[in-house]
């Protein structure tokens, strides 16, 4: 799903406006997703093909907190590396402007400022400059309604963005298995699968993540990530498609190697990444000390190549 480098998000098929208008009503108003018909129209949108997937540096969409990108220029990317990778209109910077973060020297890029969100009760959608990603788990930081019923606030969520005019970006995690099915057995992955997690997520959203970080390192991770991708791409053929990656997934540690070998298996199959360089915090506990010198070798590969 080559597209070029000033290129947004594709269109999608645009809704009746009376539809439309009766369906930013919240969920209270009864209008659910399935009630607007066809798949999301992306504000400022232009088409590219669906299906394919990033092959090149200006093909590819990114996920990356500010943090992260000044965590990557204290690791060894220079400032103009971190800029030819991130500076542009398809790169969705999230996370808090602080005094770490600004010295990535990252104001006056053109990448899209965007905000996180984990509950929709106090989401505050009008700080988003320009992209909303709604990251649900099985996690204190999500209620147990949002966790139970992922693709209903996924289509909310998905209104209230559109309202303020914003992409939204969903990122359901595959812990969510567990709450989903918690009588079942077996591996997570196959169980998200089947319970069309990522489907319903991407039917109402102009970016889905598909969070299959815990699988780095494994032969899962690619058939997994493959998997996810076609079942967004079914639900809504013009979604955006990213895979996560973790230079060190809840606290494990893996080599350059291995995040190099993931990232390139599921290149042609997504049009980008989230890539998470975490530290310990509320959201990830065990994630220790970040590791950027784990994503720098990747990143100048893909520089290079």
């Amino acid at each position: 799903m080559g597209f070029q480098r000033v290129t947004m998000l594709r269109s999608g098929t645009r809704r009746p406006l009376a539809v439309l208008g009766a369906c930013l009503l919240l969920l209270a108003s009864g209008c659910t997703a399935s009630s607007a018909g066809g798949g999301p129209a992306t504000p400022g949108a232009s088409a590219s093909p669906s299906g394919g997937g990033a092959r090149t540096v200006a093909d590819t969409t990114w996920i990356i907190n500010r943090e992260a990108l000044a965590e990557l220029g204290e690791g060894g990317m220079s400032a103009a590396q971190l800029a030819e990778l991130f500076d542009n209109a398809h790169t969705y910077i999230v996370g808090a402007s602080t005094a770490t973060a600004e010295s990535a020297n990252i104001s006056a890029w053109t990448s899209r400022q965007s905000v996180t969100v984990t509950d929709l009760r106090v989401a505050d959608f009008s700080r988003a400059a320009s992209a909303v990603l709604y990251d649900v788990e099985d996690w204190t930081l999500t209620p147990k309604a949002q966790q139970q019923d992922p693709g209903k606030y996924e289509a909310e969520g998905y209104k209230l963005a559109r309202a303020r005019g914003v992409v939204f970006i969903a990122a359901p995690a595959l812990d969510l298995v567990r709450v989903l099915d918690p009588d079942g057995t077996g591996a997570l992955a196959p169980r998200f699968l089947s319970l069309d997690v990522i489907g319903q997520a991407a039917r109402y959203a102009d970016v889905v993540d598909i969070q299959a970080q815990a699988l780095e390192g494994s032969a899962q991770y690619a058939s997994f990530v493959t998997a996810a991708a076609r079942q967004a791409r079914a639900a809504n053929p013009d979604v955006r498609v990213l895979a996560g990656l973790s230079t060190n997934p809840s606290g494990r540690q893996i080599s350059s190697t291995v995040l190099a070998e993931d990232a390139n298996a599921v290149r042609g199959v997504v049009d980008g990444y989230w890539l998470n360089i975490p530290s310990a915090g509320t959201a990830c506990p065990s994630c220790g000390t970040a590791r950027p010198q784990t994503a720098v070798p990747w990143l100048r590969q893909l520089l290079s190549s």
